[in-house]
């Protein structure tokens, strides 16, 4: 027995020096060559017992290693309507107030750049510009945005008797706005020749409801319709000089009729509130012998049938706080060319064109609000293009004193509406003279 160890010692003991004696490989060589992540085989990951077992594959089958395959695609029929069922014909009233804020097929960016390629395009562009480029500067263009920026810098946007009575009315507000509203600047009589400065308490509440709007996710666009904008827009016509002449009017359910008056392509895009000239005896008279633009829409002075006997004066488009002011550039742009189409064949009844259609057409305003906040664009129209010159930002319902701001504007512009668009209405629907 010790003559078997004596022997196994002695054959391991060989066995280690020779493998002492055996020189050591170089990794200079391995060292050399680059590391290439692509060259690392993937092995295909291995399936866990519990898919094998419930899919009925043996755990020692081959078929195991392998990924499995996919089925076949079904074959569509296209003989069945897989898609959601066509709306129905008739609008409920939910769908047709929200009807204004859809896009249609084209983003906004697009439309936009639609507008801007058809033969008499709607161009979109900064005031002055078009000035700087060469063309003549428009004396009711400078006039409009000059007393609008006028007023959206504060001044002369108050008109009240007793300073006592006032300072107590503004005893409430938070202590900046007081002070801007005792600026010498913000008071002036002028500012009477086209309102009267709204009750401050009014003007408060308005202003508490579009804080408790802007709270969270800012509100939807109906709620900043109900509450912030049209009881502001109420404000202003009720304390305007022109009150009984002008009337405030929702068009967020209406369309544009009939629809050819919208350039092809492009979504019959509606706004929220217009200006409307209540109807004197010429208007009324001129109604009773007006045609409709084709037999199966009614009449009516406007691109919409829901104002037959109003015609528009000014229009306003309305915005969530959270909605892009590029959507509002395309929408206005549509509703306000097809407004312009309406009131060009006004007069191409069989009849001579008016004097008025041999002259330049005023300056025309359009409004934007977004949220709390309020601009003005100016409109310019020639037989070859629509031109929008923005923005003005008039003010807001942050404060009273901003929103005193927008008062004062709307008073202008409701004066300009009866001063200057009524008499060029008077004009393009005149009789001839016989």
């Amino acid at each position: 027995m010790s003559s078997t160890q004596s022997k196994l010692s002695s054959t391991i003991s060989l066995w280690l020096d020779d493998i002492s004696a055996f020189p050591r490989p170089s990794t200079a060589a391995l060292n050399a060559i680059p590391y290439n992540y692509d060259t690392i085989k993937t092995w295909p990951t291995k399936r866990s017992h519990s898919i094998d077992m419930d899919s009925g594959i043996s755990i020692g089958d081959d078929a195991a290693a392998q990924e499995t395959p996919r089925p076949r695609k079904r074959r569509r029929s296209f003989d069945t309507h897989r898609f959601s069922p066509p709306a129905s014909p008739t609008k409920s009233e939910s769908t047709a107030s929200i009807s204004s804020h859809r896009s249609g097929r084209l983003s906004p960016v697009k439309q936009i750049q639609a507008l801007e390629d058809f033969d008499r395009p709607v161009v979109f562009c900064d005031f002055d510009s078009l000035e700087m480029a060469g063309e003549q500067a428009r004396q009711d263009v400078t006039a409009m945005h000059t007393a609008a920026q006028r007023l959206a810098d504060g001044f002369e946007i108050l008109s009240y008797d007793s300073e006592d009575a006032f300072n107590a009315a503004i005893a409430e507000l938070p202590e900046l706005d007081r002070t801007r509203l005792q600026y010498p600047m913000a008071k002036h009589p002028r500012r009477a020749e086209y309102g009267a400065t709204p009750a401050i308490s009014k003007i408060s509440s308005i202003v508490c409801a579009a804080w408790e709007l802007n709270s969270g996710a800012g509100g939807a666009e109906d709620e900043w319709n109900t509450e912030v904008q049209y009881p502001l827009l109420k404000v202003a016509l009720e304390t305007s000089r022109h009150s009984k002449a002008l009337s405030v009017r929702s068009v967020k359910t209406a369309r544009i009729d009939p629809p050819a008056l919208c350039n092809h392509n492009l979504p019959g895009r509606i706004i929220d509130y217009v200006v409307c000239l209540q109807p004197d005896s010429i208007i009324s008279s001129a109604y009773r012998s007006l045609r409709p633009l084709a037999s199966n829409t009614v009449k009516s002075w406007n691109h919409v049938t829901r104002l037959q006997n109003l015609p528009i004066a000014i229009n306003i488009e309305t915005k969530g706080p959270m909605k892009s002011w590029t959507d509002g550039k395309p929408q206005i742009g549509i509703w306000t060319d097809a407004w312009l189409r309406r009131c060009e064949l006004l007069w191409e009844d069989g009849r001579a064109a008016p004097a008025a259609m041999h002259k330049d057409w005023p300056a025309i305003p359009v409004l934007i609000s977004q949220g709390h906040d309020w601009h003005l664009l100016v409109v310019t129209k020639t037989s070859e293009k629509l031109v929008f010159r923005e923005q003005i930002m008039i003010g807001s319902t942050r404060n009273c004193f901003d929103a005193l701001k927008v008062v004062a504007v709307l008073h202008w512009l409701m004066n300009w509406a009866e001063t200057v668009w009524r008499p060029w209405f008077l004009s393009l629907i005149a009789e001839d003279d016989e």
